[in-house]
């Protein structure tokens, strides 16, 4: 399957078109880090990538709408266990706060620009371009993580 190798290859494109793990970060980091339940072969297979390229597929069609909850609904959980697995690694790596920090980066630049494009604002080039380098370095750091995880 071919992908724009925007993001690094253990991702197998799913980063091309689903953003990382962000909601209720401060809930999560309450609890202690799990230990994950699914391999990072099982989270970017390719189940995975069909399901996100049919979900981008159907996203705009109102009679596939039950599809595209499910879908979605689906996805948000592997989005959950992604998260869960790349923290899992960097806290056996004791690089937590590092991750904890790129993620918290990402996010509120993410939560930033949704309030100001609710008043109204054009932020598309502060997402094309700010947002970007900070997803594109987390996603490099948890993808650090997982070589080093592989050798």
């Amino acid at each position: 399957m071919n992908y724009d190798k925007k993001y690094p290859d253990v991702y197998n494109g799913y980063f091309n078109y689903r953003e990382p793990f962000t909601e209720k970060l401060e809930d999560i980091y309450q609890n202690p880090v799990v230990i994950p339940i699914y391999h990072i072969d099982q989270l970017f297979n390719e189940q995975a990538i069909n399901d996100v390229y049919r979900l981008n597929e159907i996203s705009n069609d109102p009679a596939l709408k039950d599809e595209y909850d499910l879908l979605n609904v689906r996805l948000k959980e592997r989005d959950l266990n992604i998260f869960r697995y790349f923290h899992f690694i960097a806290a056996q790596r004791h690089v937590l706060y590092e991750l904890k920090m790129k993620y918290r980066d990402f996010y509120e630049l993410e939560h930033t620009l949704k309030q100001f494009e609710a008043i109204g604002y054009d932020v598309s080039k502060a997402r094309a371009t700010d947002l970007i380098i900070r997803k594109k370095a987390l996603l490099d750091f948890q993808a650090g993580l997982c070589y080093a995880q592989l050798a």
